[in-house]
């Protein structure tokens, strides 16, 4: 991460509970889970996973993790939302939550799913 952007924790500015309802409504039409990842890339809240994840993290546990890492990594990097396919073939939205004011620029987490 660069010096001119400082971590914080989401929970400072909404709480957790609050980003996920706002993203069910951008997404559950399309049959999407969401997740919401706090500042150091722990899963913070989730609405549920989908039966082919479920399966896939049930035998490749690694794999899963070190994708999710890499997602993390890249929404740190590009500061954009993005698309990801992960190693599975399951498409994923990944959108950086970041918080500007007047002189500062936060990373509170990721949302994705």
């Amino acid at each position: 991460m660069d010096g001119n952007m400082e971590k914080r924790n989401l929970e400072e500015f909404i709480p957790y509970t609050d980003t996920l309802r706002l993203l069910q409504r951008f997404f559950s039409h399309l049959g999407c889970s969401a997740g919401i990842f706090d500042e150091n890339g722990k899963l913070k809240v989730f609405d549920y996973i989908t039966p082919f994840c479920k399966l896939i993290y049930s035998k490749v546990p690694e794999r899963c993790e070190a994708d999710r890492r890499l997602r993390f990594r890249k929404a740190l990097k590009l500061r954009k939302p993005f698309l990801h396919r992960c190693f599975a073939g399951k498409l994923n939205f990944v959108i950086p939550l970041i918080y500007k004011d007047n002189k500062n620029v936060y990373f509170l987490g990721v949302a994705g799913g």
